[in-house]
């Protein structure tokens, strides 16, 4: 699941168990970006693949890079990658945030019947005419995007995470 990297290999399979990854519904996540300078927080829902190969399409809802963050205004880049589906064309673009990204908002996807919707406080940030239709797992993370540095571990806040299923 995932595929980005040609030098990994699965060394020991273990059996498929997907407790939550709907084809379509909708997820909420609340969170505080970091503010450590040279890093990411990102939230994603990406195919499983465990149908086929090409279910692999991502529904990104934001990545904020913590330089891009003041406390006035933030920038995040949102929409959907196509990964290794040849039924999705890449659609990133970089939205403007009235806010400060280091405190607690509300990111909202609503996806299914050829459509995502991505907005953040209730505000529609992206609609996008296509949607992936199979199983997607929801990842949250953070990423040292720049060279190492400053103090470990680095860090953000997840407040609340709620998903539902059509």
């Amino acid at each position: 699941m995932h595929r980005h990297r040609t030098d990994l290999a699965v060394r020991t399979e273990t059996p498929t168990s997907l407790l939550f990854a709907p084809a379509r519904g909708r997820v909420d996540v609340t969170l505080s970006a970091t503010r450590d300078s040279g890093c990411m927080v990102a939230a994603w829902l990406v195919g499983t693949e465990h149908l086929s190969p090409e279910d692999s399409g991502e529904i990104c809802l934001f990545e904020i890079d913590a330089d891009a963050v003041t406390a006035t205004a933030a920038r995040a880049r949102s929409g959907i990658k196509a990964h290794h589906d040849p039924r999705l064309a890449t659609d990133m673009t970089e939205v403007a945030l009235p806010f400060d990204a280091g405190r607690p908002h509300t990111w909202t996807v609503v996806w299914g019947a050829g459509e995502t919707i991505i907005g953040c406080e209730g505000v529609v940030l992206r609609r996008l005419e296509q949607a992936p239709d199979y199983p997607l797992a929801l990842m949250i993370d953070i990423f040292e995007v720049d060279a190492p540095g400053g103090s470990y571990p680095k860090s953000f806040v997840v407040h609340r995470v709620r998903g539902w299923s059509e």
